[in-house]
């Protein structure tokens, strides 16, 4: 089988969204402290693409460049809740109803629950960020990149940007960082979550979401009145209804989740279309336990052709596989009833894989019962381990539903869920590396041959983590420890700062984590810190620098022209592990990062200061070929070297037609410049004129560009 290759400018991936083009319809919050990167959505329609990124850091930017997205595996997931013999306010019996929230929003339904016929959306409460520590300070030549650094990085980690500041630091939370969330469906049951992700090596590629689905009666809305749209912080007195008497019957829960593991990067890589490949597996099989999980990964479309490994016609230089993502979710506690908590290795009761939009709000119409009645079948399942095309040839975009139920609800009674998200694949090295061997070898079949088993390994490495997460759940932990609670690295830094001290980088940071005990034992434990630093691109690969007890590095191994990221995380001596006892844990990378800006940290080299000096100026390299890569990790571009401090560039075409000024200020001999043109356009093949003016005088001379 032919895998899916994405060419890049060394690691700088390109992404586009196919057809409609939507992002976040409300806010979100993000955990991006592991390998897994996770976001939770305040109306329970969560991601647009960007859920569920693995491996954490890598930048994808869509076609017009209107934000960053950080390599999602997920278009969307959803939820949805039905019963039976429901009685409204009014006093009307529903045989069925269903209530959930998708890709597809149609809160006008009015009145609320007279004369309705088909799904109604949840209604979302709240939602707040937590963290151990607030977020750190991170400045790259003076300058704080935190508010400016990544999608919405700062509303991330500080607040949610549409409604109020919902964050909250909690030194006692059980991990480092989480998120909870509250909305309601519409027979009056509340969904609580708490989602945790971790940064601890052995845990940092899994996410737990702990589920509370509670009778409270809380049902939004009086008739004839427009629900409300957005959350709220305090609920009005004279609303919601509340049923106090009602017992919620036949009860069903399902989770669903719509992967795209291939879809980045069409504009460096064709074909590439809902070619994600959906199952139902079984991993604890072996060991008497039946319960299935979702598992979904990178396939290959009938009838693609070998382009589906890159178009050679955007850039030849740079290859690596595109979807190396394998994803299993499900659950790993969920309860007999609401009265008997005992681990019901039966739920999921129901899982089915449906054509992505079939049981979308308000895209495909159904009535209650036709929900109700597909998605919650007790004891009718996918069949295990079968491609969701072997049995449905006509689902070519899948979702897979996830069903727990049934259930019956006293007033008041609650059932919880522990779900999770788990993945493995290919490292990013292994991506690059089996990458170019497919490119120089035109894709032979032998290579292909050598590939594909290093691609399905995958499978293994996701229930591997998956029974690292179920460990977590299930199992049992020195000192009794709670579930969601790991060992802990130390926390990070505060600040961070990253600058240029000449031809030199000067990399130093604060000093909490040297006093800072170990979470559990409250016994102190640092060791030291360590720096780790990447050229060219922030999600390039990264490699140690410096490890010491020091709380500052000067880097002198850098060159002009080059830019440089890093990261710094303290490490500990391991006599605190619990899990693994002697085993040092270093800290997240994902804290004190300069990567949170995509432009990194470039070493300076002395100004001219003497007129004789200008006709020193160079440009490198000249000639420029985009056949080849001075400077690896970025995408096109050419430095002016040996400039006076402050000039002013102007470049020019053979023919004497403007292409570009640039106002060169920060006292340096370099200037980078993108190739591109006032009006954000590549150039073409050319000789191309440039002027440098300053004090000093002026200076006239030529480039080459050779596309």
């Amino acid at each position: 089988m032919k895998r899916l290759l994405i060419i890049t400018g060394l690691c700088l991936l390109v992404f586009v969204l196919l057809g409609e083009m939507a992002y976040a319809n409300t806010g979100m919050h993000f955990l991006r402290i592991g390998r897994l990167w996770v976001n939770a959505e305040y109306d329970g329609a969560e991601g647009w693409g960007g859920q569920y990124a693995w491996p954490g850091g890598r930048v994808l930017f869509p076609e017009g460049g209107i934000r960053e997205l950080w390599g999602g595996n997920v278009r969307k997931t959803g939820s949805l809740a039905g019963c039976k013999n429901w009685k409204a306010p009014n006093g009307e019996v529903f045989p069925f109803w269903t209530s959930g929230m998708y890709r597809t929003y149609d809160y006008d339904y009015k009145p609320y629950w007279v004369n309705q016929q088909n799904q109604t959306a949840l209604m979302p409460v709240t939602q707040i960020l937590y963290q151990r520590w607030p977020q750190p300070n991170v400045f790259v030549d003076g300058k704080n990149i935190t508010p400016d650094g990544g999608d919405n990085f700062l509303n991330a980690h500080q607040g949610d940007f549409q409604h109020d500041k919902n964050t909250a630091v909690d030194p006692n939370l059980i991990t480092e960082r989480a998120i909870k969330s509250v909305w309601r469906y519409t027979m009056g049951v509340e969904f609580e979550r708490w989602l945790y992700a971790y940064c601890t090596p052995k845990h940092q590629d899994y996410a737990i979401m702990n589920i509370k689905l509670t009778n409270n009666g809380k049902v939004f809305g009086l008739p004839g009145e427009t629900p409300v749209l957005w959350p709220y912080t305090t609920e009005p007195t004279n609303w919601p209804y509340i049923l106090t008497n009602q017992k919620i019957e036949g009860f069903w829960w399902s989770w669903f989740c719509n992967p795209w593991n291939s879809r980045s990067g069409r504009t460096y890589s064709i074909s590439t279309d809902n070619d994600e490949v959906g199952e139902f597996v079984a991993p604890f099989a072996s060991e008497g336990n039946d319960r299935r999980f979702y598992l979904y990964y990178d396939g290959d479309k009938p009838g693609d052709s070998v382009k589906d490994f890159g178009d050679p016609s955007k850039d030849e230089r740079w290859i690596e596989i595109l979807s190396p993502a394998w994803i299993c979710q499900g659950a790993l506690y969920a309860p007999k009833s609401a009265k008997d908590k005992t681990n019901d290795l039966s739920q999921p009761n129901c899982t089915t894989i449906k054509q992505e939009r079939d049981y979308d709000l308000g895209r495909v119409v159904k009535t209650y019962k036709d929900q109700y009645e597909a998605l919650f079948q007790p004891g009718v399942h996918w069949q295990l381990d079968t491609p969701h095309r072997d049995l449905a040839s006509n689902i070519t975009i899948p979702t897979g539903y996830t069903s727990f139920g049934p259930y019956d609800l006293e007033f008041g009674e609650s059932i919880q869920i522990d779900y999770v998200i788990a993945v493995g694949g290919m490292s990013l090295e292994q991506c690059k590396y089996w990458g170019k061997r497919a490119w120089d070898s035109k894709y032979s079949a032998a290579v292909m041959d050598e590939l594909e088993p290093v691609f399905k390994a995958g499978r293994d490495s996701v229930f591997k983590t998956l029974r690292m997460a179920d460990w977590n759940i299930n199992g049992t932990k020195a000192g009794g420890r709670s579930k969601y609670d790991v060992p802990d690295p130390p926390r990070p830094p505060a600040n961070l700062w990253v600058a240029a001290e000449g031809p030199k980088i000067k990399v130093s940071w604060s000093d909490e984590p040297r006093n800072d005990p170990d979470f559990d034992t409250k016994v102190k434990d640092f060791a030291g810190y360590r720096v780790y630093r990447a050229t060219g691109a922030r999600d390039s690969s990264y490699y140690k620098v410096y490890e010491g007890t020091a709380n500052e590095f000067l880097d002198a191994n850098v060159a002009p022209g080059y830019q440089y990221f890093y990261y710094v995380v303290a490490y500990d001596d391991g006599s605190q592990n619990w899990q693994d006892p002697g085993v040092s844990l270093e800290g997240g990378r994902w804290y004190a990062w300069s990567g949170w800006a995509p432009t990194g940290c470039q070493p300076k080299t002395e100004a001219i200061t003497d007129a004789s000096k200008l006709e020193d100026i160079r440009v490198v390299p000249n000639p420029y070929s985009a056949a080849g890569k001075t400077y690896p990790g970025e995408m096109d571009k050419i430095v002016f070297t040996g400039l006076p401090g402050k000039c002013t560039i102007r470049i020019y075409t053979s023919s004497g037609n403007f292409v570009h000024k640039i106002e060169h200020t920060d006292g340096s001999a370099n200037q980078d410049w993108d190739l591109r043109t006032e009006f954000n356009q590549y150039i073409v093949s050319d000789v191309y004129i440039y002027t440098v003016e300053s004090d000093l005088g002026k200076h006239v001379d030529k480039f080459i560009v050779v596309r």
